[in-house]
């Protein structure tokens, strides 16, 4: 075999190789390791100087911090996630860090002071920067971003060694140093520094204490790890440590500063996930209660754990208000759940869902998967669903019908559904006893009651009371509106000649050859079918044409002394 196909064989990929085993992920991360130190001196040499020249705190270095930790404030301001990542894009943090690392293991007491000048110095520039920042008219109420960088747990510790292991990865192997702009939007150091000036802006102090603990625990980690990396690929010799005794000595703060941050970040994430399990509680107990009032979701809680009891706001969509008593009854079940005192809030924002069947009593959600989905809803809930569609298909038959709400009450004998309209028509015992059949077929339940709850309404135009649509939306001409309106007087005088009998409302349309007059009419006694028809004749003797009255009478005045007056008037 030649020397060609010698090399060639061995170039080929050791995977590629029949019956050659596939390494595992943990093989891979302790070979990556290993390769640390087989960087040439010319890469190390490079990389120590990369360090060294990004770790001077130059004029041009604060001028690009300065500009990422602005966007990063806007980013935190707007709560905006994609500047938020430009932001860790720009800034310069992480290689100062790196200068500290090897300062530290190296002894080297100038990169060690320009590495510490560049982070802190930089970091406190910046903390300046979005304080002046917050002083301006552009805060509201504090994003989502914004509070996050004021929360840290033990699992930023985590990320920021992670990303740090990641940093030190692409600095040494040129092979991977494209990947420094995700590592550097991965330890996001800028963002807790701006919310730092921010949360100070606005005299959030604990907030700005929060934020400072996420940037120490983030500087603290990477510190750690790239100290140790830098050890096993070979960029520090056995010269440059010196006595053990040395290494800890310079070591010392920050490992205790480590060890203080660790303990801080644990009390932390073990009160966050207290609350997270105290949370899920919540929502379980409200979900479960609220399946069973109608078209009712929970949209968002907020609770707070204080010395004697856990206060709980809870925000609903619902299309009524929810009583005193279910929300005392849902505080004492979340009392039970919890095992300790809750006073319960809720905020109830009112709402109507409408699907195309014309359905409301739904309970959608936009779930993670992007699809609205509908959460359980109780069989009652279910029944009433089903109720709601059947009122409004036969509402959709009656253009003099307005279906307002439906309610179901439950009784020991069964179910009674309350139906609120709108109608200037009053809904007869038949009407209501056809409804309730049709219901109970649908429903499938024979015990299944109804109760219709109307409330009056009244259409009126700049003319009076609408009796007949046509003569007050019709295209009558201006001579056929002009006889109408005589029409309408001759009626009028007719029935008003009778003793203690006005005329509240009236309209006249011409119909076959004739007209159709209908009048609203107020006295001390309703008229009679001769006295109508005597005022037919006498309108139709003086108009020459047909003409039909009915009338809407109730016996409706007011009484003096001088005599019947129209309810309202005020005496004379």
């Amino acid at each position: 075999m030649s020397q060609e196909q010698e090399r060639a064989g061995a170039s080929e990929e050791p995977e590629a190789r029949p019956g050659r085993r596939l390494r595992s992920w943990p093989e891979n991360w302790l070979r990556a390791v290993a390769e640390l130190g087989s960087a040439t001196p010319e890469r190390r040499a490079q990389v120590l100087r990369e360090i060294d020249e990004g770790s001077q705190p130059t004029a041009v270095y604060y001028v690009l911090l300065g500009l990422s930790e602005l966007i990063a404030g806007f980013a935190l301001i707007i709560d905006s996630d994609a500047t938020l990542i430009g932001a860790n894009v720009v800034a310069p943090l992480m290689t100062p860090i790196f200068g500290v690392a090897l300062g530290l293991m190296r002894g080297d007491l100038p990169l060690l002071r320009k590495g510490l000048q560049a982070e802190f110095g930089g970091a406190a520039f910046g903390v300046g920067l979005c304080f002046l920042l917050g002083l301006m008219p552009f805060m509201g109420e504090p994003s989502a971003a914004l509070l996050a960088q004021t929360r840290p747990t033990l699992i930023d510790l985590f990320v920021a060694a992670l990303a740090g292991f990641a940093g030190v990865l692409a600095m040494i192997d040129e092979r991977i140093s494209p990947a420094l702009p995700g590592v550097a939007i991965a330890t996001a150091l800028n963002p807790p520094i701006a919310a730092i000036g921010l949360c100070l802006a606005c005299g959030a102090y604990e907030g700005a204490w929060g934020a400072f603990l996420l940037f120490t625990a983030n500087v603290l980690a990477i510190l750690a790890v790239a100290s140790l990396l830098f050890l096993v690929a070979g960029f520090v010799t056995r010269a440059e440590i010196g006595s053990m005794r040395g290494l800890a000595r310079r070591f010392a703060a920050a490992a205790i500063g480590l060890l203080l941050v660790t303990g801080l970040l644990t009390n932390t994430l073990v009160g966050l996930v207290r609350n997270l399990r105290t949370e899920r509680a919540i929502h379980t107990v409200l979900d479960e209660a609220l399946s069973h009032e109608p078209n009712t979701a929970l949209v968002s809680l907020e609770f707070n754990r204080g010395a004697e009891v856990v206060d709980v706001l809870s925000t609903v969509r619902t299309p009524h208000v929810i009583d005193p008593q279910s929300v005392k009854a849902i505080q004492d079940r979340l009392s039970e759940e919890l095992g300790e005192p809750v006073r319960l809030f809720m905020r109830c924002a009112v709402t109507k869902d409408v699907s195309a069947t014309g359905s409301v009593n739904v309970r959608p959600y936009l779930s993670l998967d992007g699809k609205v989905t509908e959460a359980p809803l109780a069989p009652a809930m279910r029944m009433l669903q089903q109720a709601e569609q059947v009122a409004r298909e036969v509402a959709a038959t009656r253009a003099d019908l307005s279906l307002s709400d439906i309610d179901l009450v439950q009784l020991p004998n069964g179910l009674v559904f309350v139906i609120s309209i709108e109608s200037p028509r009053q809904p007869t015992a038949e009407d209501v006893s056809r409804f309730e059949g049709l219901l109970r077929q649908r429903l499938g339940d024979p015990t299944v009651r109804v109760v219709v709850r109307k409330a009056l309404t009244t259409d009126i135009t700049s003319k009076g009371r609408i009796l007949l649509g046509d003569a007050h939306f019709g295209a009558a001409s201006p001579e056929a509106a002009a006889r109408g309106t005589e029409v309408e007087s001759s009626v009028r005088q007719g029935i008003e000649a009778l003793p203690g009998t006005f005329v509240a409302a009236i309209d006249a349309v011409a119909r076959d050859g004739g007209w159709t007059v209908r009048a609203e009419v107020v006295g001390a006694r309703l008229p009679t079918p001769a006295e109508v028809a005597a005022i037919e004749a006498r309108s139709a003797a003086a108009l020459g044409q047909p003409v039909t009255v009915s009338l809407w009478a109730r016996a409706e005045l007011q009484v003096t002394a001088a005599g019947y007056e129209r309810l309202g008037e005020r005496p004379n």
